[in-house]
């Protein structure tokens, strides 16, 4: 297995972020960013349950992150989509992790 070594960045010093890289490495970050979680590809994120913890661990990274995705109506967005609150974390989570994979390919190239 390579190992990857990311370019220091703000955006690396966050928990939920470090978390994220230590889950995966940048082939399986670009599948991520190429297909989103939805595609099964994202093995630590996958069920109800991870996407669960990861989002009460997480919480502030996550919220603060899609909020300067989408702005003051970010979770409107996220509820429109979903018929449960587990639905709505779950869509949360793997909106966030779409979203850092694709900006640690990006910073990548």
């Amino acid at each position: 297995m390579t190992t990857t070594v990311f370019a220091p960045s703000p955006l690396m010093q966050l928990p939920a972020v470090k978390s994220i890289m230590s889950s995966y490495d940048m082939e399986t970050l670009r599948e991520i960013a190429n297909h989103g979680c939805a595609s099964g590809v994202a093995h630590d994120h996958i069920y109800y349950t991870q996407t669960w913890d990861f989002f009460l661990k997480y919480e502030d990274d996550i919220e603060d992150y899609l909020f300067d995705m989408y702005g003051d109506d970010w979770l409107e967005v996220f509820a429109r989509e979903t018929t449960s609150i587990r639905e709505q974390v779950n869509l949360i989570v793997w909106s966030y992790i779409n979203g850092i994979a694709s900006d640690l390919v990006d910073g990548d190239d």
